[in-house]
């Protein structure tokens, strides 16, 4: 029963990255590029460097040229929500001292900084609930 539980879940994963990677080509086959930049920002990834972007966009179609400031000004925004306040005090509760690409985070003032710290302090044992 418990193998069968395990392959059940290998293939939902392999499945749900395929997702993703469809998502992503059928977007740029699309020339979404907004929305491409969107979709990887809100899952917290690095951008994309033009050059590699144009590479990725060529082998779902050769004849793409990427619009890569619309790209950026997508990625700007999806970001933008998944490096959120809860974020902050998610990464904390990890005790993640790198906050990845939420970074630009530690220059907008103290309350990212609250928050992150928040999370840090509640991830040890014994800690208050909120």
């Amino acid at each position: 029963m418990l193998k069968y539980i395990f392959q059940i879940s290998v293939v939902v994963l392999l499945l749900s990255g395929c997702s993703a990677l469809t998502t992503q080509a059928s977007l740029m086959a699309d020339e979404n590029w907004y929305q491409l930049g969107v979709s990887q920002g809100q899952r917290g990834e690095q951008p994309d460097e033009q050059a590699g972007l144009q590479s990725r966009a060529q082998t779902v179609n050769a004849a793409l040229v990427v619009d890569y400031p619309a790209y950026r000004r997508g990625y700007q925004k999806g970001l933008a929500s998944y490096c959120s306040l809860e974020q902050m005090r998610r990464l904390g509760l990890a005790r993640r001292m790198d906050w990845g690409a939420c970074e630009f985070r530690r220059q907008d003032g103290q309350l990212y900084q609250n928050f992150w710290q928040q999370g840090f302090d509640r991830s040890f044992p014994g800690a208050d609930g909120w």
